[in-house]
């Protein structure tokens, strides 16, 4: 019988496995010859300042997102306070979203307190905020931008929008009025560890929205800045456009770190503005940096996430201890 380990590390090479067979997809008709010749000719400086401003956005930006996010629902924190944790957040997005997402539940239980599963709910009220913004923003990208390739995505973003509006009013009005013996009402709006969808007001909302939606135009802007290093001439409006789209894909708990499915959308969603060599290598040079600059944030973070992890040791041992006599 596999160990959870050896699960682990099964469930891991399978992700980059997958990630190689979607970059191998991606670079069909593209040699490496093609590849180098479109780093020679880009514009390494501005490709760095581009990059470095956009993982700066995100970093500070999601770091104060979180803390904010966390202030409201459970107890007080700063931005300094959470900076290891989402350190090692980003570090550990190289594996995928979901494991990362690991290290915010493990600060919330050990340093705030909040139960294991009242964390994870608080995530996933992030994340469905998240949903919502992508969608919208999609829908207004189409009607702004009617020749954007994201109009494909026209009936899924309305169908997520609609789904999401649904769930809002059922936490913001109609559920407090279902009968107690209602199935919605004892599985979701009853449940303590909902409690975040129950006590957030639309003020919450609209703050954590205005937070995530300036680090979007973040992105966007540093996107566009990567494609004029690298010559290519996507429109400033038609990056923006396609902007949600890419985050939601590279946030994907299926891709490690963006690999695979960022060459995937650059080299599908950007075919019309240049030639694919040139948006192939763009994506791998993107997907390079990422990985370069995460990496330290491990090395940095891994002794104040290690000690968090064994305050949760100790926590489990009076019970197994308990639980063998």
């Amino acid at each position: 019988m596999l160990t959870p380990r050896t699960k682990t590390l099964l469930q891991n090479l399978a992700a980059y496995a997958i990630a190689a067979v979607i970059i191998a997809y991606a670079s069909r008709g593209v040699t490496w010859s093609q590849v180098a010749a479109a780093c020679r000719h880009s514009s390494f400086s501005l490709f760095i300042l581009a990059s470095t401003g956009g993982f700066l956005i995100w970093f500070i930006g999601e770091t104060f997102l979180y803390s904010r996010l966390f202030s409201y629902f459970h107890a007080p924190t700063t931005p300094r306070e959470l900076l290891p944790t989402m350190a090692a957040v980003y570090f550990l997005q190289i594996v995928n979203s979901w494991v990362a997402g690991g290290a915010f539940v493990l600060f919330l239980h050990v340093r705030k307190r909040v139960p294991w599963l009242m964390s994870g709910c608080t995530l996933l009220f992030q994340g469905y905020l998240d949903a919502i913004l992508f969608s919208a923003l999609t829908l207004l990208a189409i009607a702004v931008v009617p020749t954007s390739p994201i109009r494909l995505g026209l009936i899924y973003a309305g169908a997520a929008l609609g789904a999401c509006s649904l769930i809002a009013s059922f936490f913001l009005s109609w559920g407090s009025r279902l009968r107690s013996t209602n199935w919605l009402r004892w599985m979701f709006y009853d449940r303590p560890s909902m409690s975040t969808f129950l006590i957030a007001q639309p003020s919450q909302y609209a703050r954590l929205f205005g937070i995530r939606l300036l680090i979007v135009i973040g992105a966007g802007l540093a996107l566009y800045g990567q494609f004029v290093s690298f010559h290519i001439r996507v429109p400033l409006l038609q990056t923006l456009a396609l902007t949600p789209f890419i985050v939601a894909i590279g946030n994907s708990p299926f891709s490690p770190g963006g690999i695979g499915t960022t060459q995937l959308v650059f080299t599908l969603a950007f075919a019309r503005f240049a030639a694919k060599d040139d948006l192939f290598a763009l994506s791998l040079a993107v997907t390079v940096f990422n990985l370069i600059v995460r990496m330290p944030m491990g090395l940095a973070m891994g002794a104040p996430l290690a000690a968090e992890a064994v305050e949760v040791e100790t926590e489990f041992v009076p019970a197994r201890k308990v639980a063998q006599l």
